[in-house]
């Protein structure tokens, strides 16, 4: 099947050309968290049929978007994993993500919604600066509803990961995926979470510091500027 164009020589209308398509962006939203399997992306996309992301993984490949690599035994699998052109697009979809959420996110998590933690982690790793990360050496694990992730931060990187993390965890965070939507969304200060215990930390009262240095320098990059 022919691929669906534009036809437009604009850089807005070539990107979807690439990534338009129902689950594409989806798909490069679970590798931003690292490697997955044909069948960990089955299960985090749920509703997208075998075939159809079959579909979708090939024509991310050929787009250079993602790679495939296959690991030796004794895991002997087969992973999907951003490219560098990935990863730019990775970043380019960040702003997308924080507007969904901050302005359709406010009626809260659905029956039917799916809910992973590592997706409401995104933006920790992705929006924190460099220089905020310098000098700190740590695993903190998120507690989201009924999901678990970690951020791990290491030489001025900080990536997220799923479920519970390996080994010594410096900070254990529980928290609701509604009041994190009212923190995007400009309705409630990380602080006043904090204080009001909508989110809780525990934790050596070191790295709970540093933790806490850390989100009040994400709040003004996530929350809407200028009151919208």
């Amino acid at each position: 099947m022919a691929r669906r164009t534009y036809d437009q020589f604009c850089g807005l209308a070539r990107a979807l050309d690439i990534v338009g398509e129902r689950w594409t962006l989806l798909i490069v939203r679970e590798l931003m968290s690292g490697p997955k399997r044909y069948s960990d992306l089955a299960a985090a996309l749920e509703g997208i049929g075998t075939s159809l992301l079959a579909s979708r993984i090939r024509q991310l490949e050929a787009d250079r978007v993602i790679t495939r690599r296959h690991l030796p035994p004794p895991i002997a699998s087969t992973v999907y994993e951003l490219t560098a052109i990935g990863a730019d697009l990775a970043d380019a979809i960040m702003p997308l993500a924080l507007w969904g959420a901050r302005h359709h996110t406010g009626d809260g998590r659905g029956p039917a919604d799916a809910f992973r933690a590592e997706w409401a982690l995104a933006p920790l790793a992705h929006l924190l600066p460099p220089e905020t990360l310098r000098d700190i050496d740590a695993v903190y694990e998120f507690h989201i509803d009924d999901s678990t992730a970690h951020l791990l931060i290491q030489d001025a990187t900080a990536r997220v990961a799923a479920g519970p993390a390996d080994g010594h965890v410096q900070v254990t965070v529980h928290a609701d995926s509604s009041t994190l939507a009212a923190i995007a969304a400009g309705r409630l200060d990380i602080t006043e979470a904090l204080e009001s215990g909508r989110i809780q930390a525990d934790g050596p009262a070191s790295s709970l510091a540093t933790l806490l240095d850390l989100l009040v320098h994400l709040q003004p990059l996530i929350q809407p500027k200028n009151g919208a």
